[in-house]
């Protein structure tokens, strides 16, 4: 299930919506914070993947008047990173990126895990939106993914699909395809995208299911492949005649997305003053073109917005991951 996690996803939107009466106990708080101790944000993977959240970071400092430190904590699939931030103490000073598995889908594939996803964290912002794409060869006999089902209901078990590997999002929306459209086909997990794409470009592969990321655009762009398909609510703006999943008939939304999130506790005032500073550098043109140039888009949501999301990403995955098996130990 790693393999989904490797990238950000995409970004949050508007904030601010969190002025609720508070104790004077909380609003001092508030009124302290931050002070001389730095913001930590806790990024789960190694470094590497980490620019935007770091780009984020130094913006934060100059809002908020504070340090802020990106510290890497990488291993088992994001889960050290994310049990250190939920055993962390909830003063506003700590906070971790959270991706589908270990906020979510980890509930379900993990077991012994040292931390309860939907339950130890407050949520503050999501951060990244990324679209997942289905793309075939260029002379796959179908052109939209309304098409591909059909051509596969009509072929069983003869329309080869790949995908970046074993329990990745990827994977996982090509279970989920065959199941709502009766459609049998023949899956083929790869060890990553690389080597996906070179079965495409020859011919021996189908089609495959992954992030829309360069490794894809170029080639879409060029003809040498074609996308059929979106798996997010809207389409990609890049790509605007490719439709969606839902469009097609297929009841799923299944964007790649990350978000902020806080030890359970963090007070509230802490967490919308942190909610606004994010939504304030999403929305910046930088901050825009940046996360564009990666595929990603900058997207800043509300705290329960941000929950609201993960909670629907744990039952959206609960019975494909449950039917199929799929662990990460």
């Amino acid at each position: 299930m790693t393999t989904l996690f490797k990238t950000i996803g995409t970004a949050i939107a508007a904030a601010g919506a969190m002025c609720i009466a508070l104790g004077p106990t909380t609003a001092a708080l508030a009124a302290d914070w931050p002070d001389a101790k730095p913001i930590r944000i806790v990024f789960p993977f190694p470094a590497g993947p980490d620019f935007l959240v770091r780009m984020m970071a130094a913006d934060l400092e100059e809002q908020l008047g504070q340090t802020v430190i990106v510290d890497n904590k990488p291993g088992a699939g994001g889960t050290i990173g994310m049990a250190s931030v939920a055993h962390a103490k909830p003063d506003g000073y700590t906070f971790v990126v959270g991706f589908p598995g270990p906020t979510a889908n980890y509930t379900n594939t993990y077991t012994g895990l040292p931390y309860t996803p939907l339950e130890d964290f407050d949520y503050v912002s999501q951060i990244t939106h990324g679209d997942m794409v289905v793309v075939a060869r260029a002379d796959f006999p179908a052109d939209d993914l309304g098409e591909l089902l059909e051509y596969a209901k009509a072929h069983p078990g003869e329309v080869s699909a790949g995908n970046p590997g074993i329990g990745s999002y990827g994977h996982m929306i090509e279970l989920m395809m065959s199941e709502q459209a009766d459609a049998d086909l023949k899956i083929v997990p790869y060890q990553g995208t690389a080597p996906t794409l070179v079965d495409l470009l020859s011919g021996s592969l189908d089609i495959s299911v992954d992030f829309l990321s360069e490794a894809y655009t170029e080639h879409l762009k060029s003809g040498t492949m074609k996308a059929l398909g979106i798996a997010s609510a809207e389409r990609n703006p890049d790509f605007p005649d490719v439709p969606t999943f839902q469009e097609a008939g297929v009841d799923l939304v299944a964007p790649l997305w990350s978000g902020i999130l806080a030890p359970k506790g963090t007070p509230p005032a802490v967490i919308a003053q942190m909610n606004e500073a994010i939504a304030n550098f999403l929305a910046s043109e930088e901050a825009q073109a940046a996360f564009a140039k990666n595929y990603q888009r900058a997207t800043s949501s509300t705290p329960e917005e941000l929950q609201e999301m993960a909670i629907r990403e744990e039952a959206t995955w609960r019975d494909i991951i449950k039917k199929y098996n799929i662990r990460n130990n």
